[in-house]
Parts: structure tokens; sequence; C-alpha cells
């Protein structure tokens, strides 16, 4: 009998990763014993290459700021297991953590007596506590990030508000690719018939994807750069930005905790979110609760001089979009790169853009069963070396700073939250 937080997450991390069959049977399975809870909250259903965590943050706030209850379902963590699940922008506790996962395993042991051979991975089995929390607290609104893609996807078990769609590029291509038209295939799984989707910057390509899904489905389609808009309007030092708002019928400027051109967007498709959810919006009340809003290893600033920014960036396409955000406000910065990364990324292409800005690079790995080892770096360039453990490559890289230089620590967001960890 699990008893303790500690012993709860040590069953939840000790279950499978995948099926045999690629299929939503397991979870409805468990949800179903469990008087599908799913169905008794109203959803927004949250998918994307990347941005998807900043979009659920913001919506978040801005739905609790006009009042209502609002579960919100992201991963991965950062820090700490229980930022999975939120209420009204706060982690659950680990008494909830505890209390959801005995629920959970004593509806799983119900069935496997009938079906000794049934389980639920462990992707599915949070999720089961995810919407077993939502429905026992009645929330308003419950935003749901994917795991990965969209149409396979655990959490596709909903018919949401509306959908959202951030972006679709190059990640986890041996799950859900090869190809761009394959993941937008994908993601477009989570469009259901004739509720609203929000979507994003795409390439033609994958925009036709995304467009035909919602034609079929009858899906009113809410498209960045045609029917909502934002525009940079300045960046306050490393930390800050404003921009303006609008979508043909109201304009009006809007500031938030980052200066990356990924949040400005993020933000946006959230406030368009907002807007449908709420017709009579109120845009003082967007820009108040998005003015101080901030997700942890998102373009974070942990230093300021030099400057060191923290970053979960992890795919090609964020790593492109966080150099290019950097190389715009620190043109002429010197840039030191810490790395680590998990061993299914495409680690040399990564290095390979991160070289063409970067003056040195220190790779390094850290305390996960996925992460990357120096024996998975080969051919490392004259640029790049490999240093273990990490708090001495994290050492080597602080130290390596002068005035004229910045840092950048990217590449995974789990360490991401070991750098936290540390500096906390």
């Amino acid at each position: 009998m699990i008893s303790t937080y500690e012993e709860a997450l040590t069953y939840i991390h000790s279950l499978p990763h995948l099926h045999s069959v690629n299929n939503l049977q397991a979870v409805r399975q468990v949800l179903t014993k469990l008087g599908n809870p799913q169905d008794q909250i109203k959803t927004i259903h949250v998918t994307g290459t990347n941005g998807k965590g900043s979009t659920c943050n913001y919506l978040t706030h801005l739905l609790v700021a006009a009042g209502y209850q609002v579960g919100t379902f992201m991963s991965p963590y950062v820090q700490k297991f229980n930022e999975r699940i939120q209420l009204n922008g706060h982690n659950v506790s680990d008494e909830q953590i505890l209390a959801l996962t005995q629920i959970v395993q004593a509806a799983v042991n119900q069935i496997q007596m009938q079906n000794p051979d049934f389980y639920l991975v462990e992707f599915e089995f949070v999720c089961v506590m995810m919407w077993q929390l939502f429905a026992q607290q009645s929330v308003d609104y419950g935003i749901i990030e994917v795991g990965i893609g969209g149409q396979h996807d655990k959490t596709n078990v909903i018919t949401p508000e509306l959908s959202i769609i951030t972006n679709v590029g190059l990640d986890h291509e041996q799950l859900i690719g090869p190809s761009l038209k394959d993941i937008a295939q994908e993601k477009a799984g989570i469009i259901k018939s004739q509720r609203p989707v929000i979507v994003g910057e795409l390439l033609p390509e994958t925009q036709t994807v995304i467009q035909e899904v919602a034609a079929a489905q009858a899906a009113p389609v809410y498209q960045l750069g045609r029917d909502f808009q934002y525009q940079q309007i300045k960046i306050d030092n490393w930390d800050h930005s404003q921009f303006q708002w609008s979508d043909g019928s109201q304009h009006f400027p809007v500031a938030i905790a980052s200066c990356a051109q990924e949040q400005m967007r993020d933000a946006a498709i959230a406030i368009k979110a907002f807007t449908i959810l709420q017709p009579h919006f109120s845009p003082l009340l967007i820009k108040k609760a998005l003015q101080k809003t901030q997700l942890k290893a998102r373009m974070q600033i942990i230093a300021t001089d030099p400057p060191i920014i923290l970053d979960g960036a992890h795919n090609l396409p964020a790593i492109e979009a966080l150099l290019h955000n950097i190389l715009k406000i620190a043109p002429n910065r010197r840039i030191v790169v810490l790395y680590a990364a998990m061993v299914d990324k495409d680690r040399n292409a990564i290095l390979s853009v991160l070289q063409q800005a970067a003056a040195q690079i220190i790779v390094t790995s850290f305390e996960e069963p996925r992460a990357a080892q120096q024996s998975d770096y080969q051919n490392l360039s004259s640029t790049c070396r490999f240093i273990d453990p990490w708090p001495v490559a994290f050492g080597q890289a602080v130290n390596s700073l002068d005035s004229e230089s910045l840092l950048l620590i990217c590449g995974s967001l789990h360490f991401a939250g070991v750098i936290l960890d540390l500096l906390s």
C-alpha cells in the first residue's frame, strides 16, 4: 500500500513508458472505472512543437484573473513533479499527489482482477490523476497540454471548448513523423467537430494539413497573422517587452515579463483564446494578468552582470529561435553555451547551429536516465568540449565569463531544473 508522497512518485516513475499498441483504450478504461471525470469539466486542449507550456501558463493567468477556477496540466516539469498538475497557477500539494495516486492505483487494481495483463503507462497514470483532481475540484476550465503529438496522445479523450496548435516543427520524428506533414497531421488530431481551433505560426505545407482537418471537422479556424496579430513595441532590458495585440475589432498594448519573441507569440495566442472564451473581455484585465506572468526556464534571466540565460530549448526550432532572440538583444556579446540534452534529440544538428553563434560550447550530462552521456557525443569540434560532472562544467562556464560575455544554458528542461535546484 502506497502511504507516502515519496512512495507515490517511486511507483509512478516505475511504470512502463509505452504500450505495444498506440491507442487510447487503456486510459479510457480507467477513466470509465472512475466515472469519466474528463467529461465533467470544460477544457482547452493545447499542442504544438514549442510554446505549449507558455501558452497554457498565460491562459491560466488570464482565466484566473477573470475569476475562474482553473486546472492546468503541463509536462514535463522543471524542478518538481507537482508542477505538472496545477490549480489556479499553483502546484498541487504532496498530499494531493499521494491521494490521487492511491485512487488511480485502486482503479487499475480493480481492472487487473478481471484482466491481469492490464496496465497503464506512466503518462496515462498521471493523466488520469489530473482528470480525477480537476473533477474533484469542479474547476471551471481545465487547460490541457498534450504530451506528444495530438491524435494518439493520452490526453486526447476530451471534446474541448477550443483547441490550440502553437506551431509545427521537427521533434519526436521517430514517434509522430518522420515528415513535417506527418507531424502536422498528428497534432491536428486534437481538432474536434465544430469547436474552434487557434493556430499559431505555420509553414505553408503544415498549414494546409491543419486547414484540411479543420474543414473536415467544420471547426472555425483563428489564424495568427490573419485573424489576430501582435507587433513588438519595445524590449525593456533583458526581462520585459511590450507588444500591440489586435484582432480587427480591438487593439491594445500588452507587457510581459520576457524579451523573447516566442513569448510574445504565445501570449498573443493565449489572449485570442481568452477572447473566444470571454467575448466581453477587459483589455485592462488582460494587461494586469500578463505583466508579471513568467514561466521557469523560458529565456529566464538568472543573472545580469554578466547575463546568464536559462532556457529549456531542446529541439532545433527552439534553439534557432532562442539564438535569434539573443543575437537581437545582445548582438555584440561573446556567447558561451552550457549544453546538456536527452539522448533522443538531434544533438549534432543543434550543436552545429550553436557553434555558428557561440565562441565556446561546454557539453555535459546530468543525473537522468535519458540524458546523453559523453559516449553519445562523437567528433566534437574545437569550440566544443565535454566536461563532467555537470557542477564542474557549470562552474567552468561561469568562470569563463567577462564583462563582454553572456552564458546560455540550454538543451533540456530537466537540466534547467537541475541548475535551478543548484542555485536555490
